[in-house]
């Protein structure tokens, strides 16, 4: 049986320091985490859905690896969610994405309803930005540090 995403992202938790958080995620590598990732850090990827976790019925007592199906599977489909194009209307996308979500896991829905709304982090501290950028380098670009404000000076309005 294949590692579950939340498994992955559970076993970073684990670990103490950031380069055996760094080796658990290279450990795991495939396109369904990296796309996973992808899409919740990067600003290019929209799933156009409202934000939150839709009303759906979240099965508690499935064990890891005996539901419907999985995201391993569902992720082909993840462009019917990311197209702003689609011909589809926003009502048929969130009952698809309803849908998915009573197929998945309810810990990959919760994980999928994070990445939705780019919050991963919510759910994994661990799993950020600086991490991710660090275990696959090229996949996200460089974040650009914030500036320090500069200091006004006051300009006393007696002196020209």
């Amino acid at each position: 049986m294949r590692t579950s995403i939340p498994q992955i992202f559970e076993e970073v938790e684990k670990q103490t320091n950031k380069q055996d958080k760094i080796k658990v995620l290279r450990s795991y590598d495939n396109q369904i985490l990296r796309a996973v990732l992808e899409i919740n850090f990067l600003e290019s990827y929209v799933l156009h859905l409202p934000e939150g976790a839709p009303p759906y019925k979240r099965v508690e007592q499935t064990p890891d690896g005996y539901s419907e199906t999985n995201l391993y599977t569902e992720f082909r489909r993840i462009y019917i969610w990311l197209d702003p194009s689609s011909t589809l209307s926003k009502t048929r996308k969130e009952q698809l994405w309803i849908q998915m979500l009573e197929g998945l896991h309810w810990k990959e829905a919760d994980l999928m309803n994070k990445v939705k709304d780019k919050k991963l982090t919510d759910l994994y501290k661990s799993v950020t930005y600086d991490l991710v950028y660090e275990a696959f380098p090229g996949m996200l670009p460089l974040k650009e540090k914030a500036k320090p404000a500069k200091k006004e000076t006051k300009k006393d309005p007696l002196v020209h």
